[in-house]
């Protein structure tokens, strides 16, 4: 039975990988949360990346801690019973996916053998900018068969896909220590006003090296990032059915006016018809 089993990292595997997204989100837990109780059989790999924070999941009767950095993936037949918030809570990207879609021929299962339910990849800061894309490319666009989307899976695959095939003595240090410091400084205080110098010093790096090792591994320089956490923060906000003059002053923006049209510019919907279209979800 075994020399039947689908094989990993051949060209029938890339050939085959074509990922169908359930759903993406995003989950900022309140300070103490505990989730209910449940028993879910997983069909799907349920992956979360930790953007910020700490927390335990429960899983197969096991609970399982993280932190910022780490990937954690539930995959399909286990358990998923609870999950429960650190201390700072945590936020987190997520993602129901299946690879290959549903036509797999056993490669998600195989998939599932060697995909660990925890990966530390404080190293690959750039899945914080791929996660936060795909999470507005799937709220914004409702066809579930959007290219981009699939783009973006594909994107998120390729960085997972590279640290599986990496012998586990190979994986590259827990590092890049000053540029986290500045993004959790962000992830912290994005409703205040914050300049790059003051981002700078908390990090111990001047505001170039900052800017430069930003733009490198986040995709933008620090600033750029700060009004994606606001605009990330609002849309959960609106979500929530909250006013837009309340979300503007919540996340930081001091012009209702000003919000109000960045948020049409970078999402293609203005903050009330984007509160419309989400609104009980």
């Amino acid at each position: 039975m075994a020399a039947n089993r689908p094989r990993l990292w051949t060209d029938e595997f890339w050939l085959s990988v074509d990922p169908e997204t359930i759903t993406v989100g995003f989950h900022k837990a309140d300070p103490g949360w505990v989730g209910p109780a449940r028993h879910i059989v997983q069909t799907d790999f349920d992956v979360w990346y930790v953007a910020a924070g700490t927390g335990e999941v429960l899983v197969d009767g096991r609970w399982c801690a993280f932190e910022a950095g780490d990937l954690v993936t539930l995959k399909p037949g286990c358990a998923y019973q609870r999950e429960r918030t650190g201390h700072p809570p945590f936020q987190i990207y997520f993602a129901h996916l299946l690879p290959f879609g549903r036509d797999d021929r056993g490669l998600n299962e195989a998939l599932g053998r060697v995909w660990p339910q925890r990966m530390s990849l404080l190293h690959r800061p750039d899945l914080v900018s791929l996660f936060d894309r795909y999470f507005e490319a799937h709220a914004t666009r409702p066809n579930p068969y959007s290219l981009a989307v699939k783009g973006l899976a594909l994107q998120v695959l390729h960085v997972i896909f590279e640290e599986l095939q990496r012998p586990p003595s190979d994986r590259p240090p827990r590092g890049f220590a000053n540029l986290l410091r500045a993004k959790e400084m962000i992830e912290r205080n994005y409703a205040r006003d914050l300049w790059l110098y003051e981002m700078a010093k908390h990090s111990d790096l001047s505001p170039s090296h900052l800017s430069a090792l930003f733009t490198q591994h986040l995709g933008c320089p620090p600033i750029e990032y700060l009004l994606r956490v606001r605009l990330r923060e609002a849309k959960l906000l609106l979500a929530r059915g909250a006013r837009v003059k309340e979300v503007a002053h919540a996340v930081g923006f001091h012009s209702q006016h000003y919000f109000s049209r960045l948020f049409k510019k970078r999402t293609g919907l203005s903050p009330i018809e984007f509160s419309l279209r989400h609104a009980g979800r």
